[in-house]
């Protein structure tokens, strides 16, 4: 399974993972916090055409054991 991106919906207050054309995994339900900043998040892709990158670490102090950089494109493209 490749990653395709991530999604916040801030409406339902979701973190998704988009895997292909129509798979998509629920990571997280948002607090008002993260909602906050899944608002940051996605005006930040916006800005840069869809890219963004996750990074994947055992715990913040670790090294990272995967960095992908991802893009995103509107719906219907």
């Amino acid at each position: 399974t490749e990653v395709a991106g991530f999604t916040c919906d801030l409406r339902k207050r979701t973190l998704a993972m988009d895997t292909d054309i129509d798979t998509k995994y629920l990571i997280a339900k948002l607090n008002d916090v993260q909602r906050a900043e899944g608002a940051v998040f996605e005006e930040g892709k916006d800005n840069l055409g869809g890219l963004h990158f996750v990074s994947v670490q055992v715990d913040e102090d670790d090294d990272p054991a995967g960095f992908w950089l991802l893009r995103t494109f509107p719906d219907g493209l």
